[in-house]
């Protein structure tokens, strides 16, 4: 059994994708990803949990907390924001126009030819490639963040 999301003040199962699938428009909610890749051209906003042997490519937007299994695969297209887990043996290519946000705990592999701009944590690979860097925090006011 799920953990029930909470939206608009009722309970709501994840969507479970167990196969190929295209996500358009805009979902509220986790999706979690068991098999075959998930192709997000709109926007999601919730958590997202990718599982072993598992693939998701974002074209468009992802909100929210994205969890990246052993065996599992993201590419980012479009934009990745929210806390980001890469597991060990597990990778994230963040390609040319893509941008990865958030804080980040990385066991995995980070390649980046796109920006990622967040706090990082972890043992893992980061590999710049191309046109790819990451983006420093600006501070003022005492206040540090990042201007997108």
């Amino acid at each position: 059994m799920y953990e029930m999301d909470c939206i608009d003040g009722k309970k709501v199962p994840p969507m479970v994708i167990d196969e190929d699938c295209v996500l358009v428009g805009e979902h509220s909610g986790t999706i979690r990803v068991e098999a075959g890749t998930l192709v997000i051209q709109g926007k999601n906003s919730g958590t997202l949990d990718v599982q072993m042997g598992a693939k998701v490519e974002v074209l468009g937007e992802q909100s929210g907390s994205t969890f990246i299994a052993t065996g599992a695969e993201a590419i980012v297209r479009g934009i990745m924001s929210g806390s980001t887990t890469i597991s060990s043996g597990s990778s994230i290519i963040v390609e040319e126009k893509g941008r990865l946000s958030g804080s980040l705990r990385n066991e995995g592999t980070l390649i980046i030819r796109g920006v990622f701009g967040g706090a990082r944590s972890g043992d893992g690979e980061i590999i710049i490639e191309g046109n790819g860097y990451i983006k420093e925090p600006v501070t003022r006011n005492g206040m540090t963040f990042y201007q997108w």
